[in-house]
């Protein structure tokens, strides 16, 4: 299933703690179930980057989430590509 987060950092989060997560963020190695698809950066607070993931475990994917709440809040849920839901929609219309 794939994911979107949205990512913005906390008012308390100083040049220090960004320098800090930005370079734990060159470390980091993605839960087990977790698969990064694409990520983005924006020079703007909300959202300061957003991340696309595919992911068969939930809770691996909380775990990964949990990781940042120190700096930043997440918005996460689920998505589907264009294809996948102009077929639900089409399946749903048509009673399929």
């Amino acid at each position: 299933m794939k994911f979107i987060a949205l990512w913005s950092l906390k008012e308390e989060t100083d040049q220090a703690k960004l320098a800090e997560i930005m370079g734990r963020r060159a470390e980091w190695k993605f839960p087990p179930g977790v698969t990064l698809i694409a990520e983005y950066w924006s020079s703007k607070n909300a959202p300061a980057v957003v991340s696309v993931f595919e992911a068969n475990d939930a809770a691996a994917l909380m775990i990964n989430t949990v990781a940042w709440l120190d700096a930043l809040k997440a918005d996460v849920f689920p998505v589907v590509t264009w294809e996948e839901g102009l077929e639900k929609l089409i399946r749903y219309l048509t009673g399929e």
